[in-house]
């Protein structure tokens, strides 16, 4: 059920994330060169994906409860 939950969780904020992209033009003024482009996308990206790993490896070596 959890793993369910969190599937739903990345789909719903993968398709939030992709609608704000689709939802603005490139954004560059005419006197910008052509093969310029912007870096913030893959950016974010390494930023969601170093923080789930974190996350990740936070909660498998998490010490376990102690049993009283």
């Amino acid at each position: 059920m959890k793993k369910v939950q969190v599937l739903l969780v990345f789909t719903v904020m993968m398709l939030l994330a992709s609608s704000q992209a689709f939802a603005f033009g490139p954004g560059f003024d005419p006197d910008v060169e052509p093969y310029a482009a912007p870096l913030d996308g893959g950016t974010s990206l390494l930023a969601i994906a170093g923080i789930v790993y974190g996350v990740r490896m936070y909660m498998k070596n998490k010490p376990a409860k102690a049993k009283a």
